[in-house]
């Protein structure tokens, strides 16, 4: 009976963030990130104009915390919860500190200033799927969040769904040719994350959480490696769906042929 490989854990946001960086064709598309420690919130809040603070593990949009600066301080919001407003640093890291989870380790990394939607800021989820052992892109979606929300997370932030072109067309007034450029540095982007995933362990699906800043720049905010197909659904149009599901299908014959083989 073969073998059987042992399982390498999941990576944390920091540990994620420390990989990728590491990689030179990447590591621009990041933005700045340390583990939380008072002094660190304390110079992330000096140098940038927005700050999130995030569980080093965790989904959804569970935990994150966005501060930004306002006319007198400071304010900040956990989630889709209520804006509270801090008129010193000192007040605002002592409120953040009572946040946070004892026992859980936190990140900071800076706030992208996200293009907006009628005030609402998106990001974008790009799907990339293995199929026969080769990734492909099946596709991607614009999650607008609702104003004043800490996330875009579809489900937590009661935002919506859109389609990309329309939300950089809407956002950024971009041309057709710009849109083309953008969504093309985006395919590469993902293929490249999912290279250098594969340096670390066989995954059959990423979904990048990638932003386009207001100046028209790509990031890359977050990679999921559990990533959910069903925001696809929401989409008028099913295609990129009924892809993801027949590549899942295709991915459950391999499965089950294998198990048939060592039995």
């Amino acid at each position: 009976m073969p073998k059987r490989k042992r399982k390498r854990r999941e990576l944390g946001k920091w540990r994620l963030w420390n990989f990728f960086s590491d990689e030179d064709a990447i590591r621009p598309y990041l933005p700045p990130m340390v583990v939380f420690s008072e002094h660190a919130l304390r110079s992330y809040v000096r140098m940038y104009q927005i700050v999130y603070v995030k569980p080093d593990y965790g989904w959804g949009g569970r935990g994150v915390m966005k501060i930004w600066h306002t006319q007198d301080g400071y304010a900040y919001i956990l989630e889709k919860g209520r804006t509270v407003h801090c008129k010193t640093l000192e007040s605002l890291c002592e409120k953040v500190k009572r946040r946070l989870e004892p026992g859980k380790r936190y990140v900071i990394q800076e706030g992208i200033d996200l293009a907006e939607i009628d005030e609402c800021p998106f990001d974008i989820r790009l799907m990339m799927m293995r199929e026969y052992g080769r990734w492909k892109y099946v596709g991607m979606l614009a999650k607008v969040a609702r104003p004043n929300s800490a996330i875009t997370n579809f489900a937590r932030g009661k935002g919506y769904i859109t389609d990309v072109r329309h939300a950089l067309r809407a956002s950024l007034n971009l041309s057709n040719a710009a849109i083309d450029a953008l969504q093309e540095e985006m395919l590469e982007l993902g293929f490249r994350t999912c290279q250098r995933f594969d340096e670390y362990k066989t995954y059959w699906q990423v979904g990048l959480d990638l932003a386009v800043d207001k100046n028209g720049k790509l990031w890359i905010i977050e990679e999921n490696t559990g990533p959910s197909q069903l925001l696809f659904a929401q989409l008028k149009n099913k295609s990129m769906y009924q892809e993801m599901r027949r590549i899942s299908a295709v991915r459950r014959r391999q499965k089950l042929r294998q198990k048939k083989k060592h039995t």
